[in-house]
């Protein structure tokens, strides 16, 4: 073979696979939408830490309920705004796409790496860990932490059975996702629902809880960086609502079910989010939540008795369900940056059989192994914290440039100009005012990084350099990994503005 990289028409067997458009699957119509959203939101947080938004509020229960509302809520504007844009450039990427047609490819290139290198695969390494202790935690004593070498593993066998199932089957990886995201309701249906009841038999810790929600001492003690804290906190148990924004292209009728699935999908945790905390206070004191570790597991040992193990067991469905949704959309980043030239031509290589973007996961898994061998990765999630609100904020403002920059873009559907704006003063706020209250040299971590991302894009997109026989390293892991590039024809908001 001469030194480029096969098509897809060089791998067919006879006629008809030659004919056939190569490309992702559509394999998601509105329900399997609405699961994957459910399960990408719904990760270990809510069986975990609501613990930082009461804690932030000084104890208040009835402004702890309106934060909760309220990270809702800006998370329906802020799925909104990925509606409008996911609808109009059908192109999947998420950001990648979005952030490329707003304000040009160097955005796009430095956003990818952040979210690669750092955001999502730290995140990733976090919560599979998560994962592994409260596997192992039924069978250790009481005050005996699994060893973590112990922990690792399962991590570490999590990880590389969730990227196997992405890279073999991508409608077995939405079966599997349903499955979970059923098993996380059952859990918050049973907080929720047990606490209630015992609210209703007259459970005393509860009573005081909800008669004293908005007492006095605890309000006036509310600073509005409190409350900025406590948003900060709930917002972190809402993120994963841009999934479908992510898989554009793998949406059947994408006009109609990325919007009607994102949006049900979202409120539906947001209705349950609000029950499980109404759940836990109506069973633990404010003293009892704040000190735990793991308030499920507190709530389910007040109740569940010689059946507590439950909620150790249902925290790792939530957290297998939401990684599995999380390696599904992180995989279509690179994916998406490579087929525009952001990143090597191996990443917009899809199998040739199942249709799975497997370089890209495999990538995905490289990183994210690192940081499960390396340990301590709490303080670069901390360090990276604003990403969330810093994309939250170019997100929103994106759709108000591409309404200018491409006014003849196919929109099937138009949200009102007052939410973007609005999204994009919280995001300033959120990302602004913590710096100003606790100056940090964290913000120098993260302006050597993106001064790093960009000599990488001059160096590798603007100049075009390459290692010497990349080309030949591509066609190796091309043959190796049984991949070709799609039939892709460009970007929607390409087309739109020739």
């Amino acid at each position: 073979m001469s030194q480029t990289t096969a098509t897809s028409s060089e791998y067919a067997t006879n006629d008809n696979e030659a004919k056939a458009k190569f490309e992702l699957k559509k394999n998601f119509g509105f329900w399997s939408g609405v699961a994957l959203t459910i399960g990408t939101i719904v990760g270990s947080g809510i069986f975990v830490s609501p613990v930082g938004v009461l804690k932030s509020v000084h104890g208040s229960i009835g402004v702890c309920l309106l934060v909760w509302v309220g990270c809702g809520l800006i998370a329906m504007m802020s799925a909104l705004c990925y509606c409008e844009l996911g609808a109009s450039l059908r192109t999947s990427g998420g950001e990648v796409t979005g952030f490329h047609a707003a304000y040009g490819p160097a955005l796009s290139f430095m956003f990818l790496w952040s979210r690669l290198m750092i955001s999502n695969s730290t995140s990733s390494a976090i919560t599979l860990q998560v994962f592994g202790s409260y596997l192992l935690s039924p069978f250790y004593s009481d005050g005996c932490a699994p060893p973590d070498s112990a922990i690792k593993l399962i991590a570490i066998l999590l990880l590389c059975f969730l990227i196997y199932l992405n890279c073999v089957s991508v409608k077995k990886t939405v079966k599997f996702e349903i499955a979970f995201s059923i098993t996380k309701f059952l859990a918050m249906a049973l907080v929720a629902t047990g606490g209630i009841v015992c609210l209703a038999l007259g459970n005393e810790a509860g009573r005081y809880n909800f008669e004293n929600a908005f007492a006095a001492g605890p309000l006036t003690a509310i600073t509005a960086w409190d409350v900025g804290m406590a948003f900060y906190q709930g917002s972190w148990s809402y993120t994963g609502y841009h999934i479908l924004y992510s898989i554009c292209e793998e949406i059947k009728n994408v006009k109609k079910n990325l919007p009607q699935a994102t949006m049900v999908g979202l409120l539906l945790v947001m209705v349950m989010y609000i029950s499980v905390n109404i759940g836990y206070l109506s069973v633990l004191t404010v003293d009892e939540i704040i000190s735990s570790k793991a308030v499920a597991v507190t709530f389910g040992h007040k109740i569940l008795g010689p059946m507590a193990f439950i909620m150790p067991l249902f925290v790792c469905f939530s957290t297998m369900g939401n990684q599995n949704g999380s390696y599904l959309a992180d995989a279509r980043l690179p994916f998406a940056a490579a087929r525009s030239g952001l990143m090597p031509r191996i990443f917009s290589m899809i199998h040739i059989k199942f249709y799975s973007p497997i370089p890209a996961l495999l990538a995905h898994f490289t990183v994210t192994l690192f940081f499960i061998l390396l340990g301590d990765v709490e303080s670069l999630i901390n360090a990276f914290a604003f990403l969330g609100w810093t994309t939250t904020g170019l997100n929103a403002a994106s759709v108000l440039i591409l309404r200018r920059k491409l006014p003849n873009l196919d929109r099937p559907y138009q949200i009102p100009t007052v939410i973007p704006i609005l999204l994009v003063c919280l995001s300033i706020f959120f990302v602004v005012v913590p710096f100003l209250r606790r100056p940090s040299f964290v913000i120098v971590y993260a302006v050597i990084f993106y001064i790093l991302t960009l000599i990488g894009y001059y160096l590798y997109v603007v100049k075009k350099l390459r290692l010497p026989k990349s080309r030949r390293a591509t066609i190796f892991l091309q043959k190796l990994l049984q991949c070709a590039e799609t039939d892709w024809d460009g970007n929607e908001f390409e087309k739109a503005g020739k």
